[in-house]
């Protein structure tokens, strides 16, 4: 997009007191085509790595996916619900490494 149409759109944006500097910089930002960070401080915009239960019980040494479920309870393992779901789709690869570097399965 060109610079002019930017700086007016910037312009006509700051007349607008219902959005804050914050919005219009995100706002322009997106019009850009910058890639924008993500919350939670994932700025690479990378999603999670994810396992699914089966997969995490196989790469438990072939257990079951109840014990999954068990290890899961007990805090040991980490669900991971996508946003605005309520089931869980698999184990995030984070905590299932940490459970590993910890030891105890």
């Amino acid at each position: 997009m060109q610079e002019h149409i930017l700086q007016t759109l910037d312009a006509v944006l700051r007349t607008d007191n219902s959005i804050s500097p914050a919005q219009r910089r995100k706002i322009l930002t997106v019009i850009r085509g910058e890639p924008t960070p993500a919350p939670g401080g994932n700025s690479n915009r990378q999603p999670p790595r994810i396992y699914s239960r089966e997969q995490t019980a196989e790469l438990l040494g072939r257990k079951s996916t109840r014990y999954v479920d068990k290890l899961c309870r007990a805090g040991l393992l980490e669900k991971f619900t996508a946003q605005g779901n309520r089931r869980s789709i698999g184990i995030t690869a984070k905590s299932f490494e940490q459970f590993l570097e910890g030891g105890g399965n």
